[in-house]
């Protein structure tokens, strides 16, 4: 669940416990142990938390039916489809497993999956930096905010409660 009110994160670890060479991640995308609960019908697969732009990379997975809440990026967005379909409220494009989206900084939009889709959609996300969510997108208000810092809290909150070594999501952190 995003934020509501803002304090001070760290990622918590020490300046030499932080990696800046290269990393591959291996991910099981029907491995359910590694979703960590976001928001109603919604998951992610931590991928990536980038401490000096506060932005992630994540598999997002997103039921038939559910939603995010309205939200404005403050940077830019990178998307692929792996699975499913989705789209936004407010625009004329459903994607599918193969799209690619770019988004630019200051884009405000509601993500959807239809009630009908046969599947959840999965889709890997890179942002650069963090996300405001909002009452609503025209003039709306602000109502919680995510980042990578944010994301690697809830990470860790679900790998501790689920017995799931830690030490994998260290090593995300860059």
């Amino acid at each position: 669940m995003p934020i509501e009110t803002f304090r001070t994160f760290t990622d918590g670890l020490k300046p030499n416990q932080r990696e800046h060479h290269e990393f591959s991640v291996d991910t099981d995308l029907d491995d359910e142990r590694y979703w960590v609960p976001y928001v109603e019908g919604a998951w992610f697969l931590p991928l990536q938390f980038n401490v000096t732009t506060g932005g992630f990379s994540n598999v997002l997975k997103i039921m038939p039916g559910a939603k995010l809440n309205p939200h404005y990026h403050i940077s830019t967005v990178y998307g692929m489809t792996l699975r499913g379909s989705w789209r936004y409220l407010e625009h004329d494009w459903v994607a599918t497993p193969g799209t690619f989206i770019y988004e630019p900084a200051g884009e405000a939009h509601t993500l959807v999956v239809d009630e009908d889709a046969t599947e959840p959609m999965m889709t890997f996300f890179v942002l650069s930096g963090g996300l405001i969510y909002l009452d609503k997108v025209e003039d709306g208000k602000m109502v919680g905010y995510d980042d990578g810092f944010t994301l690697l809290e809830l990470a860790r909150e679900h790998y501790r409660k689920n017995g799931l070594d830690l030490a994998k999501l260290d090593a995300m952190i860059r």
